[in-house]
């Protein structure tokens, strides 16, 4: 009797060593979720690693659950297991959050995931153009895109370009803006699911500031806003009409000094282009000669405003 009372009681505490031990199966030794958190993901759609290493069996899951999913791989031999999250396009107006919860026993580990909307990857907010002259942009999206616009005016080069694939796009107005104000136009940036609209604004064409004077002369000549400006008290000007084209002189007599623009017109309306040939030497940061195409912005009374693709301007006389 004595000896079955011992045998019962030895099988009560391997019974009870035995769930101890699958007690503590349940409760990791090792826990780990990497990243912790992915704060900017792009607004596009893609998939996001999540590694949880755990030596024991865990769970997941989704605080929102509506725009992302989950495929877990299998564990390896280090007790890693990597979670794919495969995040949607998120085509909003702003950022959206989610929160994938790890559980392993009585541990948890948040992860807080946010998604940028797809707008947040436009390489500007604005583009502004100047005349006719084309700016440069530099597109690279983690998608396929195609260019599209609402304004007859805007023309870019090229209007579709490949994911991931960093692509130098030219925008430019077909055309001079002679109004007094603005104008605007939309720029759509197109993917699968989802687009950008980045606003453009052409300029007045008219010359503006100190350019506008009625005063000859050359404006901004160096790109930073100097002027070289006709001074009536110490200054001469003379106008040539020749078979060839028309000349304009600026005089200097005092100075020993001259500016000599060739090529002029015997008429001009707005838009006009010409080719101006320049001989000077006023300016000892400016070439003795040199060629540069010209466009007619305005005319009146005996002044004609020139601007070259530099936006260094011009007064002659007409």
């Amino acid at each position: 009797m004595k000896r079955i009372l011992l045998l019962l009681a030895l099988a009560s505490v391997a019974v009870l060593a035995c769930k101890k031990n699958e007690e503590k199966a349940t409760e990791p030794t090792v826990f780990k979720v990497t990243p912790k958190s992915a704060s900017s993901e792009n607004g596009f759609a893609h998939s996001l690693s999540v590694k949880v290493t755990c030596d024991v069996d865990f769970e997941y899951s989704l605080e929102d659950g509506s725009w992302i999913s989950i495929n877990a791989g299998e564990k390896n031999t280090r007790n890693i297991t990597a979670l794919d999250l495969r995040l949607g396009v998120n085509s909003g107006e702003s950022a959206r959050k989610d929160i994938l919860t790890v559980t392993a026993g009585s541990q948890e580990i948040k992860v807080s995931i946010t998604q940028n909307p797809v707008s947040s990857s436009a390489p500007v907010q604005e583009i502004r153009l100047s005349y006719i002259f084309p700016q440069t942009m530099l597109f690279q999206f983690p998608a396929a895109w195609t260019l599209s616009s609402d304004a007859s005016w805007l023309e870019f080069e090229p209007s579709e370009g490949g994911m991931n694939i960093m692509t130098n796009v030219s925008l430019k107005a077909k055309e001079f803006n002679f109004g007094d104000e603005e104008r605007r136009a939309e720029l759509r940036i197109t993917f699968d699911g989802a687009s950008i609209v980045v606003p453009v604004l052409q300029e007045s064409s008219l010359p503006s500031g100190a350019f506008a004077e009625k005063l000859y002369g050359l404006y901004n000549y160096d790109g930073a806003g100097s002027s070289a400006l006709y001074d009536p008290l110490a200054h001469q000007t003379n106008l040539l009409h020749r078979q060839d084209g028309t000349l304009f002189r600026m005089v200097d007599p005092a100075g020993g000094r001259m500016i000599e623009i060739s090529g002029l017109a015997s008429s001009y309306s707005p838009a006009d282009k010409l080719h101006l040939t320049i001989y000077q030497n006023w300016l000892s940061s400016l070439d003795f000669r040199s060629e540069k195409d010209v466009w007619v912005l305005k005319t009146e009374d005996s002044y004609v405003w020139l601007i070259d693709s530099e936006e260094h301007g011009f007064v002659v006389k007409k």
